[in-house]
Parts: structure tokens; sequence; C-alpha cells
């Protein structure tokens, strides 16, 4: 006789939502975020920041460093899909800022999906929580797949409701609830009370980081009878 496997209430809830948000909702097409030309549809956010640290050089958006801040959308969005590639300079630091307030900060009041040249001296002893791919100061990444700085990776962040998905390279490195997560990191609350809409941003961290195919596409819930 085959007994079934035990499954978790917590477990039970999270397939039961997942199957509820594949049900209810579809991504639409896919927009890009940077024209190629200039910083048409972006401003910046934080008192750091230096407008002349950010370069639309063709089909590459770079920060060239020597400031703190974010480069944001101006428009806030809820559920959606976020694919981009960067290119991080030696012991770089930099993060996606995702669902954060306008005038707050992405890993105080949103959610910060860190990029950080592991492998560089420089970043030695980091926490796995300030890892690339890691929910900063909140979930670390599982498989480690990033390229070595000088190299493109690709990043690609999927948030509807509270399900967040991250991938490095095509490799799954993020997946979680975020209601099932009370505990505190940085900021004042924790991720199941923050925002499920805001801002997405790109962050200047004092070091250079380049960014290309930048490009959104929305999650909404379908039309009644499709």
């Amino acid at each position: 006789m085959i007994r079934p496997r035990h499954i978790s209430t917590t477990m039970l809830s999270t397939i039961a939502l997942l199957l509820m948000a594949g049900a209810n909702a579809t991504p639409g097409k896919w927009v890009s975020l940077y024209n190629g030309r200039d910083l048409t549809g972006w401003h910046f956010e934080g008192s750091g920041a230096k407008p002349e640290a950010w370069k639309a050089e063709g089909e590459v958006l770079s920060c060239k460093g020597h400031a703190m801040c974010y480069l944001a959308t101006d428009k806030e969005y809820g559920d959606f899909e976020l694919r981009l590639e960067y290119r991080a300079s030696e012991g770089a630091n930099s993060g996606v800022g995702i669902r954060f307030p306008r005038g707050m900060w992405p890993s105080t009041d949103g959610m910060e999906i860190q990029i950080l040249d592991d492998n560089s001296p420089k970043n030695k002893g980091t926490k796995p929580k300030e890892l690339c791919g890691a929910i900063y100061s909140f979930v670390g990444p599982k498989p480690h797949p990033e390229k070595p700085a000088g190299e493109w990776n690709k990043m690609r962040i999927r948030c509807e409701g509270p399900d967040i998905q991250v991938w490095l390279n095509d490799v799954e490195v993020i997946h979680e609830n975020l209601d099932q997560h009370d505990e505190k990191g940085k900021g004042p609350l924790p991720l199941s009370k923050r925002p499920r809409s805001g801002l997405v941003g790109l962050q200047c961290h004092y070091d250079p980081i380049d960014f290309r195919k930048i490009e959104i596409r929305e999650i909404t819930p379908e039309s009644k009878g499709r």
C-alpha cells in the first residue's frame, strides 16, 4: 500500500496561491524601459543622487559611480515581470529596487534584489542574505550562477501578489511567498508588510555598472469571457 506524503497546511496554502494566480492573471506585452537615447521615463531617487553619474550610451545605460541613488521609473508597478542584463565592475555593489514608494529606499521600504560581485576579495565574508540575487537582508539566493565581473549577466524578476521569483542567467535563485516572512531585516517592516506596488529602480552604489535590454511586462487579471 502506498501512503500519501504528509503535506503541511503552509505548503497547501502556497500551492493554492500559485494555482489561483496562474488561473486569474496573464502577462502583457514586453515594454522597453530605456529608449537608447536619454533618461525619458526615469527620475532620480535618493539624497545622494547625481544626475551626471548616469549616461545613456546607445543600447547601454551606464552608472559611472560616484553617487548613491536609484534611477527609478516614473511609473509604478504592482504585478509584473522584469528582465535585464547587467555588467558589473570588479567588486561592484548594486541592486534592482522593486515596489518601493516615492521618496523612500528599496531595501528599507520596498525590496532590493541584490547585485554584487560575490567573487571579489572586497566582498569576502558577505552575509548570505546580501549575496548576488538575494532579497537584500531577508532571503539569500539558493544557487550562485552569476558570471565574473566584466561579463554580462541576465536577471529576471517576477512579482505576482505575495509570490516573488528571481532568476540569474536562467537559473532560479529565489522563489518565496512574502506572506510567510514576518522576520525583521533592514527597515521597519517585514516582507509580509511591504508594499505590493511601487517604483522599479536601478541602483548606483558608488561602483560602475552597465545595464541593457531593460524590459517589463505587467501581469493583469484576465478579462471575463476569455
